[in-house]
This record gives C-alpha cells, sequence and structure tokens, in this order.
C-alpha cells in the first residue's frame, strides 16, 4: 500500500512558498498559513458571498473597493464565508494594498497576500488548481490500495479478526465490531475496550456523546452490526467500503450458520420420530459436536413473526456460544452441551426471538445422556413450550404430551374431529359444553365441584353433560370414551 503521505494537502503557505508565483504575506498570523487551500475564486464583486463556499483563496485587485467603507466591507463579507485568504493584486486599481484592507483583516484574521503586477491571478489560479487536482487523485489512488488491502484481508482466510486488524492500521485508531446483541465480533488492537451497552444504545438512538464512531452494517437491509472506532486520524473515506466488506463477511456467516441448522435439524427431526437408531445418529450428530455419551438438555423456542417468514427469521437469528442450534419445522432447536445453565440459556434465546416477533416460547427440557435422552429433553421441552408465552421449565411428561409430539400418531385429527360438534354448538348457540367438558374431566366426574367452578346450577352440568353425549356419540360413563375426549382436550391445548 502506498504511504500516507502521497495525498499531501495544499497549505496556504505552499501557495506562498512557490517561488514562481513570487507572493508575499503583507498582514496575517504565520500560524494561518497551516489552512488548507480548497480552490481559488477571482471576484471584484462588492459581495462576493453567493459565489463562496469556504476554504477558497480569495483573488481581487480592489476594482469596486475605492473608499474605505467599501474596503472594510469587502473583507468583512469574504471572512463571513470561511475564506482562507486574501490574495491583493497591486499595480492596477491600487498601486499597494488599502491600510483599510489590511486593518479590516487584521480584525478577521484573514492572510493577505500581496500579489505583484507581474503574476496574473490565472498562474495563481492554475497552481492552486494544479496541486489541488494532483491531491485528489492521490487521495483516490491511496483509497483504491486500501480497499485493495480490505479485501486481501477479508479473503486471506483469517476472516473478520484480519479485516480489522487492518482497518485498524489505515485509520490510525482503535476499530470493534458489535452485533446488535452486544456481542463483540472483532476488535483491533486486541487491548481496546469500549463499553459496548453505551455504543448500542448510542447508535439505535443516534446520539454520539463520547462514544465511538458507530457505522451501521446491514444484511438484506436490516441491522445486524456496527463498524465502530475513534475518531480516525486519516482516511475516513475508507470506512464505507470497510462496512460493505463486514456486511458480506456476516451474510456469510448467517448462510454457513443456517445450512448448518437446517442439517442439524434434519437429524434431529429423524431422530425424534425414529426413522434413525442410536448408532446412525450418533455417527450424524456428531459433526454437530453432540457425543451421545454427554448429557445433554434441549430448548425449543417459537414465536409469533411481526411480518415475513418465520423459518428464515429462526435460521438467521445469531449463534449461541457453547450450543448447537438447529431448526425444525417452525421451531428454533438449541442442545446444550454439558455445564451450560439451561435458565441462563433460556433468557437468552428469548432476547434473540423477541427482535424477530412477538408471544416468544421457550420450553426447557430435563438433562439426559444418549440419543433416547435427546429424544426425551425434546418432548419435555415441547411440551413445555405449548403451555404458552414465556420460559416454560419441564414438568412431568404426560402421556398425552409425547403422543401429540410424534407426528405418527394422528392425534391432531382426533382431537379436531371428536371435538368439533362442541365447538360449533358452542359458537351457535354461544354455549360452554367444551369448558364443561374440561372442568368435568379435571373434577374426575364429580357435577358438584364443575358446578361450584362454573359458578351454575348441577342440573345444568348435568344437562350439559347429557348434550355433550348426544353430539359426540360418547359416554362418559365408560372409561374408554373418557381417555378419548381427555385425550382431545389435551392435544387441542397442546397445539393451540
Amino acid at each position: 500500500m502506498r504511504p500516507y503521505s502521497r495525498a499531501v494537502t495544499l497549505r496556504l503557505g505552499d501557495v506562498l512558498a512557490d517561488p514562481d508565483l513570487s507572493l508575499r504575506l503583507a498582514d496575517g498570523d504565520p500560524t494561518a498559513l497551516n489552512q488548507p487551500v480548497r480552490w481559488c475564486a477571482v471576484t471584484e464583486l462588492a459581495d462576493p458571498r453567493p459565489f463562496l463556499s469556504g476554504g477558497e483563496l480569495v483573488l481581487t485587485t480592489g476594482l469596486s473597493q475605492l473608499d474605505e467603507a467599501a474596503q472594510r466591507q469587502f473583507v468583512s463579507r469574504v471572512a463571513d464565508r470561511r475564506a482562507v485568504g486574501l490574495g491583493f493584486g497591486i499595480g492596477l486599481t491600487h498601486d499597494r494594498i488599502p491600510a483599510a484592507t489590511l486593518a479590516e483583516a487584521r480584525d478577521h484574521r484573514l492572510p493577505v497576500l500581496e500579489i505583484p503586477y507581474s503574476t496574473p491571478f490565472i498562474a495563481v489560479d492554475r497552481f492552486v488548481a494544479d496541486r489541488v487536482l494532483e491531491e485528489q487523485y492521490g487521495r483516490f489512488a491511496d483509497l483504491l490500495d486500501e480497499h485493495d488491502t480490505l479485501a486481501r484481508a477479508l479473503l486471506s482466510g483469517r476472516g473478520l479478526g484480519a479485516l480489522v486488524g487492518s482497518l485498524h492500521q489505515i485509520l490510525g485508531a482503535p476499530c470493534m465490531v458489535v452485533d446488535v446483541y452486544g456481542r463483540v465480533l472483532a476488535t483491533a488492537p486486541a487491548s481496546a475496550a469500549w463499553p459496548v451497552e453505551q455504543i448500542l444504545y448510542a447508535a439505535r438512538s443516534g446520539t454520539s456523546g463520547d462514544t465511538p464512531l458507530s457505522v451501521p452494517v446491514t444484511v438484506e437491509d436490516t441491522v445486524v452490526a456496527y463498524l465502530c472506532c475513534r475518531r480516525p486520524r486519516r482516511s475516513a473515506d475508507v470506512l464505507p467500503y470497510a462496512v460493505s466488506l463486514v456486511g458480506l463477511e456476516l451474510a456469510r456467516r448467517q448462510a454457513e450458520l443456517a445450512g448448518k441448522r437446517r442439517l442439524a435439524g434434519q437429524v434431529l427431526e429423524d431422530l425424534v420420530r425414529g426413522t434413525i437408531g442410536g448408532a446412525e445418529a450418533e455417527r450424524r450428530l456428531s459433526p454437530f459436536g453432540i457425543r451421545a455419551e454427554d448429557e445433554h438438555a434441549l430448548l425449543v423456542a417459537t414465536l409469533s413473526p411481526g411480518g415475513g417468514d418465520l423459518r428464515k427469521r429462526l435460521v438467521s437469528s445469531p449463534p449461541m456460544t457453547g450450543a448447537t442450534t438447529a431448526v425444525l419445522e417452525d421451531c428454533l432447536l438449541v442442545v446444550l452441551d454439558p455445564g451450560q445453565s439451561a435458565r441462563e440459556a433460556a433468557l437468552l434465546l428469548q432476547d434473540y426471538l423477541s427482535r424477530y416477533g412477538s408471544d416468544v416460547r421457550v420450553g426447557i427440557g430435563g438433562w439426559y445422556a444418549g440419543t433416547t435422552g435427546l429424544r426425551w429433553s425434546y418432548y419435555e421441552a415441547h411440551e413445555a413450550m405449548n403451555r404458552g408465552p414465556g420460559i416454560n421449565d419441564r414438568e412431568q411428561m404426560s402421556l398425552s404430551g409425547l403422543i401429540v409430539a410424534s407426528e405418527d400418531v394422528p392425534l391432531r385429527d382426533l382431537a379436531s374431529e371428536v371435538l368439533r360438534p362442541l365447538h360449533d354448538f358452542d359458537a351457535a348457540h354461544a354455549g360452554s359444553l367444551v369448558a364443561t367438558l374440561r372442568a368435568y374431566l379435571d373434577a374426575d366426574g364429580s357435577v358438584a365441584a364443575v358446578a361450584a367452578r362454573l359458578i351454575v346450577h348441577r342440573n345444568t352440568v348435568r344437562y350439559r353433560l347429557e348434550q355433550i353425549e348426544k353430539l359426540t356419540g360418547r359416554s362418559l360413563a365408560r372409561t374408554a370414551d373418557r381417555v378419548q375426549l381427555w385425550l382431545a382436550l389435551a392435544a387441542a391445548d397442546l397445539l393451540r
């Protein structure tokens, strides 16, 4: 990469020092000669302000400045537009620079350069233009080199760390990439330590304060991270390209993680459904770091998306440190390694998914060894997840939950078929047959307990039970029919 000194900024002192121009500092603080010159502006207007934007060396012969008031007003207007200096040509309108011009310039701390009659304004203008264009070309060449350096760092195989390290060298300032969840993905130098939460708050709220500069990194129009750096000492215009490269790397990581999740989901799906045996399951799980001899616990989570493809949101959610994640149907599965806290992992998972939608439900399974243990933990977590929003710990596994978790058993269809007449009756007559049936089975067939719970007369309960038997064609006095009705209600609750 070219040395950073190639793109040298043109200073007012450089214009004064050129021997071919023969300029003289007529008045002004020598330290003001360090100001950069952006362009030249030749004018004889009494008010040149509409044509100045700041940073110009203004050249004039004072053609319209014939009295002291006009001279002072001209200088004041030039200084008001933040010109870096005034070049006054003598030998035409004025034999020397007017005293009022020098006095007003001194009041505004505006350097005044005397331009002899022998030096045409076009020579000064051309000198400045050539140097400014040379500076811009040099910076453009440096920028191309910097782009090449960053691209090579990313493609070196060392990933985001190498990219951020190269950016740190180019900017001359510490750099860091932090994702929207507060995880530091890369930093350079390694000793750089910033308050991540403060950075995220400032980035999201649009404030800056004392926090580093934070530039959002997007993947598919979604902000996924921030590229942060202390105020760069040089080459700040390379930042947009650096941000785009960080976005490419994070998109690659997302795609790789999504592929792994889909593969892991296929293996776990085959295991849960019992289509592969223990030895085959162990072989297919080992590439994901899941060893059957270790104890593992599963988390099962889902949410009601705020729009968009739920499965796509799940596969693109961030990875979890020390865990294997997979997507199975519309659920995100997390296989925890030994030693991890299931509760902490569930809280982290809930926080992750809450950014993608509402009604986040997380179920926690127990710790078991072996492939059978993985299946059992999945069933526990799946049943816990279906109890409602929030984080739900496992309970003693129910037979209904175990049956419903298996797609080989058509309990979903059974629940719909058995309960449809009751739901239709309740909808048509504003009835409470389903609620009465649930209360009756929960009360172990006690009419008195149901009447007290629903706050109705016992005869009302008996009438409703007769209606239930008539509509479903099942007798509440027979154990087999009661089991079918109870399983139908349990399945409906779990699938709700």
